[in-house]
């Protein structure tokens, strides 16, 4: 579907990357979120690969990997594209956060792809301060694994906001 192939696995804390284990414990001590990881609900990795390279692909790496942690109260992204010795890491409190499946949305009428987005206040946006709402798109492969995230991220947040 849409110019990627997606595969989405679920994964205990020990399988997560070393890369992406330390960029994700460096974003909670920076931004003190008090927040315990062991009591995580689901993580999951997507590694989307680029179904066709481009004759000028413009940057765009035709590999990326993202990690996403749930728990009670927090969403946990790590993302990398290939070409990339680092890791991004957002976090954004799931009171606060609004989810949509991706198929709901206007632009996969025009460009088809899995995934959901997550829309709120996110920690770690670079550029960002105060309030911005910002949409970030959690992609998402076609196995049980990115479906049963799917369900437990949307009754998650209907929780949280409890």
């Amino acid at each position: 579907m849409g110019e990627w192939n997606r595969s989405t696995s679920k994964m205990t804390l020990d399988e997560i990357r070393p890369e992406h284990w330390s960029a994700i414990q460096e974003h909670i001590e920076a931004y003190d979120l008090r927040l315990d990881l062991n009591d995580y609900l689901m993580c999951i990795e997507t590694i989307s690969r680029k179904k066709k390279k481009k004759l000028f692909g413009g940057g765009i790496p035709n590999q990326t990997i993202q990690l996403v942690i749930i728990t009670p109260k927090w969403l946990i992204l790590a993302a990398q594209g290939e070409k990339s010795d680092s890791v991004g890491v957002l976090s954004i409190q799931l009171k606060d956060a609004i989810a949509k499946d991706y198929k709901d949305d206007p632009s996969y009428k025009l460009v088809p792809d899995t995934g959901i987005f997550v829309t709120g206040n996110y920690t770690g946006q670079v550029g960002m301060h105060g309030n911005a709402q910002i949409k970030s798109m959690l992609v998402l492969g076609e196995e049980p694994a990115a479906a049963e995230f799917k369900e437990i991220l949307l009754k998650t947040i209907t929780n949280a906001k409890k």
